[in-house]
């Protein structure tokens, strides 16, 4: 089984540290996975838990998981 990114979606990464949606955010927007980290980790500790904790958490909830693709040879 191969897996395939689709660009049309807008979806979290099977692969991140944490739900993947900061993975799934650089990759839909072609940002360094390191600055959408950067940018989370900064409004969470200067804003606290409610806004930007909040928004991590429904972001986490309402994206879909990024799909598999199957090829056939």
């Amino acid at each position: 089984m191969t897996r395939y990114s689709e660009r049309g979606g807008f979806y979290r990464s099977r692969d991140g540290m944490i739900f993947g949606v900061c993975r799934g955010v650089a990759q839909y927007f072609d940002l360094s996975l390191f600055w959408v980290r950067i940018a989370f980790v900064a409004g969470f500790l200067f804003s606290g838990f409610f806004p930007v904790g909040v928004l991590y958490i429904f972001m986490a909830l309402l994206m879909k998981k990024e799909p598999y693709w199957r090829t056939i040879y």
